[in-house]
């Protein structure tokens, strides 16, 4: 009888614990294609601390809503991943600025946890200053929750520019899914 118990417990376990391509629960785990598909993603950020140039004063709080075309490549398997390229602009209101945009281009690549970078041109259409902000988050298929550090790439005077941030954006529109084997 003792022989007999892990004998038994090894073929138990094997057969209720092993993996296997179908999943009851997940079911397109299994499924190892890739998806891509088109999307337009909306997005809010906030600062707390925009400087100037001579960084003496600050500006205040910053609130940016962002605009974005995003081309989303979603990669299957049983952990999934995804790689995202867009395009499009911040739309930012300031306490010092009424208003001021932010055209953009990025990438982010990840799975659950993503790593991504953008680089931008800050205009109130007076001045700009480009700037490059790496971040790290959460997220994957076009969506994220992230916290980024925008380093300054030109100086302006008097362009406020939001040091560390922390944003959302998600997928609201989505094309239509094109699969690649």
């Amino acid at each position: 009888m003792k022989s007999l118990f892990p004998i038994l417990f090894l073929l138990l376990s094997g057969s209720i614990l092993s993996q296997i391509k179908n999943d009851s629960v997940f079911p397109d785990r299994g499924n190892m294609k890739t998806s891509i598909y088109s999307a337009f993603l909306v997005g809010y950020n906030f600062s707390g601390d925009a400087k100037d140039n001579s960084e003496r004063w600050k500006s205040g709080q910053m609130h940016t809503i962002e605009l974005l075309y995003a081309k989303v490549f979603k990669y299957g398997g049983p952990h999934g991943g995804s790689k995202v390229y867009y395009t499009g602009s911040d739309l930012s209101l300031s306490n010092k600025y009424d208003f001021f945009v932010a055209p953009k281009i990025g990438i982010n690549v990840g799975a659950g946890l993503i790593f991504g970078a953008e680089i931008q041109l800050q205009t109130n259409f007076e001045q700009f200053v480009p700037r490059i902000m790496p971040y790290l988050g959460l997220g994957g298929w076009g969506g994220k929750f992230y916290i980024g550090y925008n380093f300054r790439m030109a100086k302006a005077e008097n362009l406020p520019v939001n040091t560390g941030h922390i944003g959302l954006t998600w997928a609201i529109i989505k094309g239509k899914d094109k699969n690649k084997n």
